[in-house]
């Protein structure tokens, strides 16, 4: 049944991993800063609009992780096994070697190459230049909260220092849910995350609701006796409308964000409880690729970042060629060399740090 569970679980993991690096090959392909260059080919366009939103897919990644760090406590009573130094001793070393490895990774690629370590007005820019305070704060993984170090060195790794700060609120979450009740944590949290938005927005402090829905998610998945079988098509449809929503509209990160939360809680719930039910494959999600995305999502998400920076800085520096042209070619580069060095990244690196 475990195993079962988390086949789709890491299925998505690695689909929400793709789309994160496709999307930043659009920010870093050609010149200016954090802007999509968008195609006038219309297959092109078509693929370019869903990858637009692909920063989105950062949310899903924290309600899966509320929602996989939930399943031990939901079967003992809310209760930490093995108490909070266990707790978060494990998910130190989940998260944390990879992230150091990944880190030093980043500094030597920018080391080894000068054309990383000078600003070309590329989407690379703001991640320099490297300062003390820079690696000191990614060491300590406090870079998110200051606006000056959340991007340096490798973009991608903001999320990483949100995402340990959110573990340590999560015995809060139990805490306030034991002694009272789901409604009384849920509003604590929601109020703490809103106070952090208005002090540093920038650091996605609403991710704090999105991984209690995560946890709220897997408690009500595990009490499901039946599924109602209207549940997983219209969650899916749900979740795919709020996708095309957000592709034509500008929405404020709060809103996108818990918007999101919601919906992708809703169809998560529901995938789970149709596989506890039906004990059927989910298809797309348990194929195996998806097995293989899921398995490697983390080392892709952790190193994807200077070798896209470096592959469209040498494509500029050395070829002329058009923006499409350049974007097919990092399309290509991710499945060709970015996938299997991560895959080596998981073998070597982070494949050592598993917990049991």
């Amino acid at each position: 049944m475990v195993k079962m569970r988390f086949d789709f679980l890491d299925g998505i993991r690695g689909l929400a991993a793709l789309w994160v690096v496709l999307f930043h090959s659009m920010l870093f392909n050609g010149y200016a800063t954090e802007k999509i260059k968008w195609s006038e080919n219309i297959f092109l366009n078509i693929l370019q609009k869903p990858l637009s939103i692909g920063h989105i897919a950062v949310a899903i990644f924290i309600v899966l992780s509320g929602f996989c760090l939930a399943i031990p406590i939901v079967n003992n009573d809310l209760n930490l096994k093995g108490g909070f130094k266990r707790y978060i001793s494990r998910r130190a070393k989940r998260l944390i070697p990879p992230y150091y490895i990944a880190l030093l990774l980043s500094g030597l690629l920018i080391f080894l190459f000068p054309i990383l370590q000078e600003p070309h007005n590329t989407a690379w820019d703001n991640k320099l230049p490297v300062t003390i305070g820079s690696v000191v704060s990614h060491i300590g993984l406090f870079h998110n909260l200051n606006n000056s170090w959340i991007y340096k060195i490798n973009g991608a790794h903001w999320s990483i220092a949100t995402e340990w700060q959110i573990y340590w609120f999560f015995p809060l979450i139990l805490f306030f849910w034991k002694k009272y009740n789901l409604l009384v944590s849920f509003s604590v949290i929601t109020i703490l995350a809103l106070i952090l938005y208005k002090i540093v927005p920038f650091a996605a402090p609403q991710f704090l609701i999105l991984f209690f829905m995560g946890v709220v998610c897997c408690y009500y998945a595990f009490r499901s006796k039946s599924f109602n079988k209207i549940n997983l098509p219209l969650s899916s449809v749900l979740l795919c409308a709020f996708f095309a929503f957000l592709i034509f509209r500008k929405t404020s990160p709060l809103i996108a964000n818990v918007t999101l939360g919601l919906f992708f809680s809703y169809f998560l719930y529901s995938c789970f409880v149709y596989k506890k039910t039906h004990n059927k494959t989910l298809f797309l999600l348990e194929s195996k690729p998806m097995e293989f995305l899921g398995k490697i999502s983390y080392s892709l998400y952790l190193i994807h970042g200077p070798f896209l920076a470096l592959a469209n800085l040498i494509l500029l520096n050395n070829f002329d060629l058009t923006n499409d042209v350049r974007q097919i070619i990092l399309f290509a580069f991710v499945i060709v060399f970015i996938l299997p060095v991560s895959a080596l990244f998981y073998h070597l690196v982070e494949r050592r740090f598993l917990n049991n």
